[in-house]
C-alpha cells in the first residue's frame, strides 16, 4: 500500500473514531431510555423511591385529578427488569403534599403522608415489602395529630417510628415525634429549631437515620416576603435515637458583600456509615457546594464549590452504592441535561451528561424532558435507579424513570421472596398489574485514577445530530489536506 493511502486511512479511522466516541462521553452511556410511570390527563408529582432487600424498588407519588377532583397516592414496584403497572393506594379530596417511604430491618414498608393546605392531616400505613401492590396489603391508616407540610419517615433497628416535619403555621420550624407502639400514639412534637428568625420559613428538609439508629437532618430557610433573602443551611442531629438533639449547626450563610446567596439552596444530604454529605446550592450562581463530616456530625469541613461552573437548581437527589460510592444527580447546566457525578476515596468524579435536554438555554428541546427533581435511588447495591418530572409549572407534569446497572460492583445478594399472602387487587381504580419490560443497559464507572480534585471543570459537547451531520464533511476536508500535503512533498 502506497504511503498516500496509509495516510488517508489513518486519517479516516482517527475522525471517525474521534467522533463516534464523543457522543458517549457527552452523554453516559449504559442509561435506559426514560420510560413514563405516570398516568395521563393528570399532574403527577416527583418520585419518592426505597429499595428493600428482597431486589426491589418501591416508588410512590402523587397524581393531582383534574378539575380539582382530588389527588390519588399511587404505587409501583420494579424488580431490576421490569416495573409493574401503577396502582392506587389511596385517594382523597385534598391535596396530598409528600409522600415518605421507609423499609425497616424486618422487611416492613412504612409510608407516611401529608394532605390539606389549611386543615393539614398526617396518615401512616405500613405492609409487607414483598407484598404491597395490593392497597388491600397495607394498614388502615392511622392518622398522627401534627400539622406537618410536608412530612418525613424513618424507622430504626428497635421498630420506633421517627417524624421529622416543617410546621409552616405561626410556630413554623422544624419539629420531630416518635411512635413505640406501631404509629398507635406519638409523643409531644420538640421544636428543634426555635432560634428561626421571624419572617423566615423552613424549607427542603431532609431526614436520614444511619446504621446506629442516629438522626440526621438538613434544611434552609426561605424568606416569606418577596423582599428579603435565604439566609442559612443548618443541619442537626440525636445520636440516642430522638432522646437528646444537638444545636443546630449553620453549613453555609449569606454574605452579601462576598455576593455569596442561597437563593435556591435545596440541600441534598446521604449518610454512609459515620459520614455525613451536604450538597446544596450557593454564591451569586447557583453553583454545588460540599460540606462532610466523618464523625456522624459532629463536626464538618469548609464547604468547597463543586463541579466547576455547572450551575442551576432544579432539585438534586443522592444515593450510596454497595461500594460506599456516593452518587450525586442534578439538573444543571451548560448544556443543559442531567449530571451524574460520584464520590470515592474523598474526591469527587468529573460530572458526565446523562441526559441532554438543551446544548443551550435558549434551545428547543423538542420532545425531551425538562428534567426536575431528578431523585435516584439504588437497588441491589449495584443498579442506579432515577427518576425525575417535567417543570413544577408544566400543566401536564409527568413521572420518569431510567436507570443503569454498573458492571463493576456485584450484585449484593437478596433474600428470597415469600410467596404472597393475598391476591393483588388494586384498591380504587382496576388496574392490571402486568410487568413492564424495560432494556437492561450495563456500565463501569471510570477508575480512581480518571477522578479529578477539586475544582472540577466540566468538559461541554453539542449534540449527537451535530456531530454526525459535521462528521462526514470535517472527513472529506481532512483528507483534501493530506492529498495537498503529498502532493508537496512530491513536487
Amino acid at each position: 500500500m502506497s504511503r498516500q493511502k496509509i495516510g488517508i486511512t489513518l486519517l479516516a479511522v482517527v475522525l471517525l473514531s474521534i467522533f463516534w466516541s464523543a457522543p458517549a462521553q457527552a452523554q453516559g452511556g449504559g442509561w435506559s431510555e426514560p420510560y413514563r410511570l405516570s398516568g395521563d390527563g393528570v399532574i403527577a408529582s416527583e418520585g419518592s423511591l426505597v429499595s428493600d432487600r428482597y431486589g426491589y424498588v418501591h416508588c410512590f407519588w402523587i397524581e393531582t385529578l383534574p378539575q380539582n377532583q382530588g389527588s390519588i397516592l399511587k404505587y409501583a414496584r420494579f424488580d431490576g427488569t421490569t416495573w409493574t403497572k401503577p396502582n392506587d393506594i389511596y385517594g382523597t379530596a385534598d391535596d396530598i403534599n409528600n409522600v415518605s417511604p421507609f423499609v425497616d430491618q424486618q422487611g416492613i414498608l412504612h409510608i407516611a403522608w401529608s394532605e390539606g393546605l389549611y386543615r393539614i392531616k398526617v396518615f401512616y400505613s405500613y405492609a409487607p415489602a414483598n407484598d404491597t401492590l395490593s392497597a388491600q396489603n397495607w394498614s388502615k391508616p392511622i392518622q398522627v395529630h401534627v400539622p406537618a407540610r410536608p412530612v418525613y419517615l424513618r424507622v430504626d433497628s428497635k421498630g420506633v417510628l421517627h417524624i421529622l416535619y416543617l410546621n409552616q403555621t405561626e410556630e413554623s420550624g422544624v419539629y420531630y415525634t416518635r411512635s413505640e407502639d406501631q404509629g398507635l400514639t406519638w409523643s409531644e412534637p420538640v421544636w428543634l429549631d426555635p432560634d428561626i428568625r421571624s419572617g423566615y420559613l423552613p424549607d427542603s428538609l431532609n431526614f436520614e437515620i444511619d446504621e446506629h439508629d442516629g438522626l440526621h437532618a438538613v434544611w434552609f430557610y426561605g424568606a416569606i416576603e418577596r423582599t428579603g433573602r435565604p439566609n442559612w443551611v443548618r443541619y442537626i442531629h440525636s445520636l440516642d435515637g430522638g432522646h437528646t438533639w444537638s444545636a443546630p449547626v449553620t453549613l453555609d450563610q449569606v454574605v452579601e458583600e462576598d455576593n455569596h446567596f442561597l437563593d435556591a439552596a435545596s440541600p441534598k444530604m446521604i449518610v454512609q456509615g459515620e459520614t455525613v454529605h451536604v450538597i446544596w446550592a450557593s454564591g451569586a450562581l447557583s453553583y454545588r457546594y460540599h460540606s462532610y463530616s466523618k464523625d456522624a456530625g459532629r463536626t464538618w469541613s469548609a464547604p468547597v464549590q463543586i463541579f466547576g461552573q455547572l450551575q442551576g437548581q432544579a432539585f438534586d437527589g443522592l444515593a450510596v452504592d454497595g461500594a460506599g460510592r456516593v452518587h450525586f444527580f442534578g439538573q444543571i447546566r451548560y448544556p443543559i441535561g442531567i449530571y451524574h457525578a460520584y464520590w470515592d476515596h474523598d474526591r469527587w468524579s468529573k460530572p458526565e451528561l446523562v441526559y441532554l435536554i438543551a446544548p443551550e438555554s435558549t434551545g428547543d428541546i423538542g420532545n425531551r424532558v425538562h428534567a426536575h427533581f431528578t431523585l435516584p435511588v439504588v437497588r441491589a447495591g449495584n443498579q442506579l435507579v432515577l427518576t425525575f418530572t417535567d417543570g413544577p409549572a408544566d400543566p401536564n407534569r409527568r413521572l420518569f424513570v431510567m436507570y443503569q446497572t454498573l458492571d463493576d460492583i456485584a450484585p449484593l445478594e437478596m433474600l428470597p421472596t415469600p410467596v404472597p399472602a393475598a391476591t393483588a387487587v388494586p384498591m380504587a381504580t382496576p388496574t392490571s398489574i402486568g410487568p413492564t419490560p424495560v432494556p437492561n443497559p450495563t456500565a463501569t464507572l471510570p477508575s480512581l485514577a480518571s477522578l479529578e480534585a477539586q475544582p472540577v471543570e466540566p468538559a461541554t459537547a453539542p449534540d449527537l445530530a451535530i456531530r454526525v451531520a459535521l462528521a462526514p464533511t470535517l472527513l472529506v476536508l481532512g483528507v483534501t489536506m493530506m492529498l495537498q500535503l503529498l502532493n508537496k512533498r512530491k513536487r
